[in-house]
């Protein structure tokens, strides 16, 4: 933010625009949110919900995780919760929802469902959703040709996801599309405002992007977002997560796992501290 600012010519207006009930940065400091606190900046706070419906219990459900209460949920409706036994159960069942019960509701598996996790590992971490997701809804065939590293095998089809910021291809990290051409030392993806061609040494810079981590899709919305909430998760169990994954969908929010777990992410706010002092210097500078 320092190098940033000093960027910034003299005479020119800057204007931040962010939530700072969501994921903060991975590295130190929490800088809008000190600027908020110091009240010496000028600030507005947006109310009005255009991405839902205001009734919508999505924004309901989001303004009471925020506050520290239990999600109103239910089967049915736009905020569904589903309570499973374990881990294995709850991998199943999204692997169903995305491959069988939410298609048949009207809903395209690779374009409108977008899967969330809290962590890469263990049965409901990115890393094997990924791979079970791609079995269901892309699975290997002798028509569809295939790229396979020590990592990941790629197929002609699969959903994807930029990892790092290319300036020259001009796609950066998090930007999702679809293989369109995959050749042995090359492939080609489609993303929604540019075609980009990849050549061996540069595949590294994609995965697979059926399932992405919550840090991932922040910035991003989605028409129905799929959260397993699991016991084995409890490290990243954080209710600034919950919010920020529930925040992402449109149209529908699935739930998925413990109870208890569900409890522990809206409980859990201990990342929200954060010691810094740049809001009281802040305020004893201007």
């Amino acid at each position: 933010m320092r190098h940033f600012l000093e960027a910034v010519p003299a005479g020119c207006h800057l204007i931040l625009v962010g939530d700072v009930d969501q994921l903060p940065a991975v590295g130190p400091g929490a800088v809008l949110k000190d600027i908020l606190r110091s009240g010496v900046i000028p600030s507005v706070c947006l109310t009005e919900v255009f991405r839902q419906d205001e009734a919508s219990r999505i924004v309901l459900n989001a303004h009471a995780i925020n506050q520290g209460r239990l999600p109103e949920c239910s089967a049915a409706g736009d905020f569904r919760f589903y309570e499973l036994p374990d881990a294995a159960a709850t991998a199943n069942r999204i692997v169903d929802l995305c491959a069988r019960e939410l298609p048949a509701e009207g809903y395209s598996p690779l374009s409108d469902i977008q899967v969330l996790s809290p962590m890469h590992r263990q049965d409901c971490g990115v890393d094997s959703l990924n791979r079970r997701l791609q079995a269901a809804l892309n699975p290997p065939s002798p028509a569809k040709s295939e790229y396979t590293n020590s990592v990941v095998t790629f197929r002609l089809g699969d959903k994807v996801m930029q990892t790092k910021n290319n300036y020259q291809k001009h796609v950066f990290n998090g930007d999702i599309g679809y293989i369109r051409e995959l050749e042995s030392d090359h492939l080609t993806v489609r993303f929604a405002e540019t075609t980009v061609d990849y050549e061996r040494v540069e595949i590294g810079e994609l995965t697979l992007a059926y399932a992405m981590s919550v840090h991932k899709s922040q910035g991003s919305e989605y028409p129905v977002i799929l959260l397993p909430l699991v016991p084995g998760h409890h490290v990243m169990l954080q209710r600034n997560l919950l919010y920020t994954a529930v925040t992402r969908a449109k149209t529908l929010v699935i739930l998925l796992g413990s109870k208890a777990a569900l409890q522990t992410a809206v409980e859990n706010d201990r990342t929200k501290r954060r010691y810094t002092l740049l809001a009281e210097r802040l305020a004893q500078a201007l």
